[in-house]
């Protein structure tokens, strides 16, 4: 099995099961991105980008909404290569 696809399942059932009070760190040491991601009472996904490898003051620490776990999933997509680690907090 790919483990990037192995990855994109994973975190699908991460985001799916997870609740007010929990969060996913996604992290790209190699290339200094990090994405956290929550949810909102309302049930939609609140995500923060930051990319240190940037200029701080560019719109690169942004916060985003996304409705479903298929947007972020893209977005996650869009954003880093299949080297990434996740972890709940």
């Amino acid at each position: 099995m790919d483990s990037g696809r192995g990855k994109e399942k994973e975190l699908a059932k991460q985001l799916i099961s997870l609740d007010l009070d929990e969060g996913i760190r996604i992290e790209q040491r190699s290339q200094g991105k990090k994405l956290f991601i929550n949810r909102n009472a309302c049930g939609n996904f609140v995500v923060q980008f930051i990319d240190n490898s940037k200029n701080q003051n560019s719109e690169i620490n942004n916060i985003q909404y996304f409705a479903s776990d298929t947007e972020v999933l893209e977005f996650v997509k869009s954003k880093f290569d299949k080297n990434f680690s996740t972890s709940l907090y």
